[in-house]
């Protein structure tokens, strides 16, 4: 069989694969037409968020062999993208990310019961599935990770261990994904190998067969000349070379000129913010099938939401708590027209300017963090809250001078009050940091701390109070005369707060910041 025979085959095999799979999941058409194939021989499956890279052979071996294996397999690398798994942080564990990935996408093809993809190895996926299931409420990339981490961390899960889950769900390669990540982080820069051939870091962490890299793939073919010299007005172009910003401005031409080049990192950032609108609409027409689907496609519409949301910024939140006051500081806005007048006068054409030392500006002054230290409140967790509320706190520009921050760790009870007065108290108090309680959860002594402190004059300017929790405990009856905010992390979108407070979930990636 000719090369073009085979992939001709093999692209007619993936159709019947997607005709099928859209029979049942009718709202994921505008996902299945987001991503193109790529037939490259010798290559293993992957996605870059813009393609499925293919070996038409593979392909035709698998057809052969299991239908329904190919149709599960084209549904996984679709779900891969809807739940934005290849945009993944640098930072993050290859290893983990990777079977979290895999096992969050299994387990929401499971649940849809689709009756043509079921898996040969169903009972040791259930087996290995159970405990997870039971551990987390919401089955997710992110939710997994932080699961297999904190295990591994505990010495509950050893490297081999992680190894086999992911050989246990594993159907595409996902090298791919780090190397890319990588190169945009480092600002586009396509110097480096990984960023340049992301195929040259699969073919050294993969055993499979190396992808080839035809001699006429079109990576050496040179741009337009107008390309190369337009002026580059954006922020978005500055330090990208002038084949970066072509291809950012026109993915379309640039998809052309580099005949579908693989893993292109500068297009990373578009190609996440076009899935995040993918998933959108999957999950409103997902919503407008509920009844057919029922629970079984819950797990998918609790991914789609969690994709979805309006991430919360924190520093942005802790604004929210800033009065107006006064700070020295070189105000450029504003000047002394005494001296520009007589500036005038004097010499007829020359203003003197003197900048004010004083300017109004929104900042925090009187401000009360608790931390509900109770057993279901991670002790990992609250440190790092603490210690990512610090790096804001330390930033001149979101408290005065004489800043008087109290730092409250109560349980069922206030167990320890800290106060801090400048961001060396904030360093020593973090350096002898020890959580106390880890009992049960009642809010209301913290409340009756802080009333306490008002009514006493030692929170003259009160801001808020931020309190971060699980939920999981009794609330006051009552407002009190400030403002207050819960903080939940991740997985606390169904707790209920009373009406006169505010409710902030943030990722958790985000608390665990460096």
């Amino acid at each position: 069989m000719t090369t073009d025979n085979a992939t001709s085959l093999a692209l007619e095999a993936w159709e019947l694969s997607r005709s099928t799979l859209l029979a049942h999941l009718r709202f994921m058409g505008a996902a299945f037409a987001k991503l193109r194939l790529l037939p490259i021989s010798g290559a293993t499956l992957a996605t870059d968020g813009s393609h499925i890279r293919f070996d038409p052979a593979w392909v035709l071996a698998q057809y052969r062999n299991d239908q329904a294996f190919l149709t599960r397999a084209y549904l996984h690398v679709v779900l891969h993208n809807v739940f934005l798994h290849p945009f993944c942080d640098p930072s993050t564990d290859p290893a983990l990310w990777d079977a979290a990935c895999d096992i969050a996408v299994e387990a929401t093809i499971d649940e849809l019961a689709l009756p043509f993809a079921a898996p040969a190895n169903r009972a040791a996926r259930d087996a290995a599935l159970a405990p997870v299931k039971a551990a987390l409420p919401l089955v997710s990339a992110e939710t997994v990770y932080r699961y297999l981490r904190e295990a591994r961390e505990e010495g509950r899960l050893a490297d081999d261990d992680v190894a086999q889950l992911r050989e246990l769900f594993c159907v595409d390669d996902h090298a791919v994904w780090h190397a890319v990540s990588v190169a945009e982080a480092k600002g586009g820069d396509r110097q480096g190998d990984a960023s340049e051939d992301p195929r040259a870091a699969e073919r050294d962490d993969n055993a499979g067969p190396a992808p080839t890299a035809p001699s006429d793939d079109g990576i050496d073919m040179p741009f337009p000349e107008e390309a190369r010299t337009a002026k580059r007005q954006r922020k978005s172009h500055q330090a990208m070379s002038s084949d970066d910003v072509f291809k950012k401005d026109a993915p379309e031409e640039a998809h052309a000129a580099n005949m579908g080049r693989f893993a292109d990192s500068v297009t990373l950032d578009r190609a996440r913010d076009q899935w995040k609108n993918v998933a959108y609409e999957m999950g409103v027409q997902l919503d407008s099938y509920r009844k057919l689907w029922g629970a079984e496609g819950s797990s998918l519409s609790m991914n789609l939401r969690e994709v979805t949301r309006k991430r919360q910024d924190y520093r942005d939140f802790l604004r929210k708590f800033a009065h107006q006051g006064e700070t020295m500081r070189i105000n450029d806005d504003e000047f002394d027209y005494v001296f520009y007048t007589f500036g005038l006068r004097k010499y007829g054409n020359l203003p003197l300017i003197e900048p004010l030392e004083f300017a109004e500006e929104k900042r925090i002054r009187d401000f009360v963090i608790a931390i509900d230290t109770s057993a279901s409140t991670k002790d990992g967790l609250v440190r790092k809250f603490i210690e990512r509320t610090y790096s804001i706190l330390a930033d001149e520009t979101s408290f005065f001078a004489d800043m008087n921050v109290l730092i409250v760790q109560c349980d069922a009870a206030v167990t320890d009050v800290a106060t801090i007065k400048s961001a060396r108290d904030l360093e020593d108090y973090l350096r002898d940091l020890t959580i106390e309680g880890l009992g049960g959860t009642d809010f209301r002594p913290v409340f009756a701390l802080v009333n306490d402190l008002v009514e006493r004059g030692e929170l003259t300017n009160l801001g808020g109070l931020v309190y971060f929790t699980d939920g999981h405990g009794t609330f006051p009856s009552r407002k009190p005369a400030f403002e207050t905010a819960f903080v939940f992390v991740d997985d606390y979108d169904d707790v209920q707060v009373p009406p006169w407070a505010m409710k902030v979930v943030l990722e958790e990636t985000i608390v665990l910041q460096e």
